[in-house]
């Protein structure tokens, strides 16, 4: 038992086992309703956030196992900005200002749960997406700037797709788009926390509002001629420079993302 050979096994077996508990847990939390406490939107939150957070491990756990590396200190963090300006323009503030929608449940606790839960939401699926198959799918395509961007349009293709289970065509649409917002920010920043934060501050202002049996806390959105021209404009404005910036992104820094990803690009194309 001493050998190395059997420790490193061993190690590995300990780790795939852990990894796999995590994900049973993940989908069996999804089906079993637990009561954490009486106040079902409370409950309800506590119940997806737990849940989530399994979901969170099991995919950090997998990262780390892959090689994937993107914990480290986050880069050009001045290209969040364009990543949260979108994400905060989310919020449907014309609506809102014009009395369009109401809080329901505007207790500080029920907003603390809805934003945790928001966040393991956002750190659960950008460690899945934009960590461990954005990996995957870049290993696939060539490893020049080319293979880039087909990496970074299949993935967010990927995102989108995976939310036709919502059972939303529209919800689709946008997502897909969404998903190129994420991956820019990873890309960027080099760190996977930077994404999730970006997709936590989108799904807390888009959410903030939709009635409580959607994990929302208000009555209802409603998007008013004010919401859809400001949310087309900065969307358009902001979407072109990241469109941008993703072609621009040059070969040093592709380098030192898909050394992050566990990548090789030593081989010549």
């Amino acid at each position: 038992m001493s050998n190395p050979d059997n420790r490193k096994r061993i190690r590995n077996l300990i780790e795939i086992a852990v990894i796999l508990i995590f994900c049973v847990l993940t989908l069996v939390l999804d089906y079993v309703k637990i009561s954490y406490v009486d106040h079902e939107l409370r409950n309800k939150y506590i119940s997806k956030i737990i849940q989530q957070s399994c979901g969170a491990i099991a995919a950090i756990l997998l990262m780390y196992r892959l090689g994937i590396q993107l914990f480290g200190k986050p880069q050009h963090l001045l290209y969040m900005i364009p990543c949260l300006i979108i994400a905060v323009d989310n919020f449907q503030f014309s609506s809102y200002f014009h009395g369009n929608m109401q809080l329901v449940h505007g207790e500080a606790v029920d907003i603390l749960l809805f934003a945790l839960y928001c966040l393991t939401v956002g750190l659960f699926e950008e460690c899945i997406f934009r960590g461990v198959i954005f990996a995957v799918i870049a290993g696939l395509f060539s490893k020049d700037k080319k293979g880039l961007l087909w990496t970074y349009l299949f993935s967010s293709l990927v995102f989108g797709i995976a939310h036709i289970f919502n059972g939303n065509i529209l919800q689709v649409g946008y997502t897909i788009l969404t998903g190129g917002l994420f991956a820019f920010a990873m890309m960027k920043t080099k760190n996977i926390f930077c994404a999730a934060l970006v997709h936590a501050v989108y799904n807390f202002g888009g959410l903030f509002f939709e009635t409580a049996d959607r994990f929302g806390l208000g009555n209802g959105v409603v998007f008013d001629t004010g919401t859809i021209v400001t949310m087309f404009v900065v969307c358009v404005l902001t979407g072109a420079f990241v469109v941008y910036s993703v072609w621009k992104y040059s070969r040093e820094e592709q380098e030192e993302l898909y050394k992050k990803l566990g990548i090789s690009m030593k081989k010549k194309d």
